[in-house]
């Protein structure tokens, strides 16, 4: 779970179709009721010149994984849109890919690449999943593409021994979601606190938009019917071990928790961390500023930067634990809000479904 999207609520609409969102140190500036998407404009064009900055700090860096983030971020960060990284900018990726020898580096150039999906072209040949789960033997999550490819290709050899190195990992780690913890420490000194908060949320948007085919692999291998096999059933409970207990993010651990309940782990372990991951969700929920209405304003800033200071030392997993341990409230309470929450999500979109229909 990521800080809530730009177009996720909506101010208060005045008598002529307008909303004024507040900004940080900038007061209230108003939009068309209609134009989601506006306050996310207009900030992008604010931060400009400290993404500039910002993007030659890290494409000059010493440090390989923030220069890597660099290239990664250059044609997407502040750019009205994704756009497909230039040729120029992902083959200087792959180059620092192969003479690094760095597994987060190399994750990087085989998103750019999309190695998992298309073939190979170009410069992008230096690059492979083979590639990756030799400069990272000991993580769950290059042997995972490998068997899905494998299984794409129905080489069932070939799926079933990348399936087993990754049930005997010792990680999960698919650098994803640490784009920009490898980038902060190049933010411009003179960065005011709304910049920084608005290219932390950019940035997050970035990193949840890469592909994360290893769940769908992870839960197709280790569906309801394939852990009848004894052997089967004993793989998905040893990588669902290592998803839950060596997990970044709360997207690893809910996975784990549905893989070992299939796995037939213990209905009393199973419930308490189904318990566990509703609270951290509705911890984060409480540790980041929701909706447009408060979400840019000088209380939701300071919110947002706090949290994501400490995601960017702990990852997002410690740092949840952290905010749910201060909470001062219990696992159980969390969850309990988190539930409700969900129900009243779901009962209000029975209700508009039901008010649509004819």
């Amino acid at each position: 779970m990521r800080p809530s999207a730009l177009a996720d609520s909506k101010s208060k609409a005045d008598e002529v179709g307008k909303i004024e969102v507040d900004f940080c140190g900038l007061g209230k500036v108003a939009f068309h009721a209609d134009d989601e998407l506006g306050p996310g404009r207009y900030l992008d064009g604010l931060s400009k010149p400290a993404v500039r900055l910002w993007l030659t700090a890290l494409l000059n860096s010493d440090d390989n994984r923030a220069r890597a983030a660099g290239l990664f971020l250059q044609d997407k960060i502040a750019a009205a849109g994704f756009k497909p990284m230039q040729e120029q900018t992902r083959d200087a990726l792959i180059q620092l890919a192969v003479g690094s020898g760095d597994p987060a580096v190399y994750a990087m150039a085989v998103s750019a690449c999309d190695t998992y999906g298309d073939s190979a072209k170009g410069a992008c040949e230096q690059i492979s999943l083979k590639g990756w789960t030799q400069v990272d033997s000991d993580n769950a999550v290059p042997w995972l593409l490998v068997a899905g490819k494998a299984r794409a290709q129905k080489d069932a050899v070939a799926e079933a021994n990348a399936f087993n190195h990754a049930s005997k990992a010792s990680k999960v780690d698919s650098y994803n979601f640490s784009l920009f913890a490898y980038a902060e420490p190049e933010l411009p000194k003179d960065a005011t606190p709304l910049e920084r908060w608005w290219l932390a949320v950019e940035t997050i948007g970035i990193e949840a938009a890469i592909s994360m085919h290893q769940y769908e692999i992870a839960t197709k291998h280790c569906s309801a019917v394939a852990v009848q096999d004894s052997e089967a059933q004993q793989e998905c409970s040893d990588l669902a071990e290592v998803f839950v207990t060596k997990g970044t993010n709360l997207l690893d651990f809910k996975i784990g928790t549905n893989m070992g309940a299939r796995a037939g782990w213990a209905k009393e372990r199973v419930a308490a961390l189904k318990q566990e991951g509703d609270a951290l969700t509705q911890a984060l929920v409480q540790a980041t500023p929701a909706g447009v209405d408060n979400q840019w304003t000088c209380s939701g800033v300071e919110l947002g930067n706090a949290y994501i200071r400490e995601a960017v030392q702990l990852g997002e997993l410690r740092a949840t634990h952290e905010v749910l341990e201060r909470s001062g409230e219990t696992v159980a309470e969390l969850a309990g809000k988190w539930r409700e929450y969900i129900d009243k999500f779901q009962r209000e979109a029975l209700r508009r479904a039901q008010d649509a229909s004819p």
